[in-house]
């Protein structure tokens, strides 16, 4: 208990240092904070501790609106997801969507590993703990992507670097899509709002951003997850 006192408290300390030099650089930003905000952008990403959507992009606190969960999901159902889209969209108003995936996301290599599995082994009659059934059903549709990946480009290796990131890519691509088909996305189109979807990469290893160019616009079609290559 003593070493979580510690590290609480160790947070807390930071957060007083903080809040000094951000009273002392920029009172006025603080003070329109306090206001309220305005975002231009939403942000949908990775619930992982090593991509921050305010520190990877450089930008003022109030400037990204930001939900997070375990591998950027949107899936049919997902009311947390749901609620923050709505919210961003039909009360901030915001311009743009970002899905940002990233490398080495832990939910995309579970998927992999199960479809991996799954095709040499097939399907497993193991019950399952609760714990691991809860992150199986979230992953379910990204696994659905690494087994048609499996077996149209049968990969020596599905768990290497390059093929997790082409199923990276790819389920950023769907996730674009579900979010272009929503009801709040596609009302605020016919609406004529100023609306877009994108789709990004964080990669890890080198801080770098990289635009997947799967950009959806009101009134275009969404590209499937598949109808695009690397970059």
């Amino acid at each position: 208990m003593q070493d979580d006192n510690d590290l609480l408290r160790g947070i807390l300390v930071a957060n007083a240092t903080y809040a000094d030099a951000f009273s002392r650089a920029d009172p006025a930003l603080l003070a329109k904070l306090a206001k309220g905000q305005s975002p231009r952008i939403c942000w949908l990403g990775c619930s992982d501790s090593r991509v921050s959507a305010e520190l990877s992009t450089g930008v003022a606190p109030g400037s990204i609106f930001v939900h997070r969960n375990i591998a950027q999901c949107f899936h049919p159902g997902d009311k947390s997801a749901l609620a923050a889209i709505t919210y961003a969209v039909t009360q901030l108003k915001v311009e743009a969507i970002i899905v940002c995936g990233h490398t080495g996301c832990g939910g995309v290599k579970a998927a992999m590993m199960a479809a991996a599995d799954e095709s040499v082994n097939g399907p497993s009659t193991e019950p399952q703990s609760a714990s691991d059934r809860c992150i199986s059903e979230w992953v379910a549709p990204i696994k659905d992507l690494a087994t048609a990946q499996i077996k149209e480009h049968a990969p020596a290796d599905p768990l290497s670097p390059l093929a997790l990131a082409a199923l990276t890519d790819q389920h950023v691509g769907e996730t674009v899509r579900h979010v272009s088909e929503s009801d709040v996305v596609r009302e605020a189109w016919a609406k004529g709002q100023k609306l877009s979807v994108h789709g990004w990469v964080y990669h890890v290893a080198t801080a770098k951003l990289r635009d997947l160019d799967i950009g959806v616009q009101g009134g275009e079609s969404p590209l499937a997850a598949n109808s695009y290559q690397r970059r």
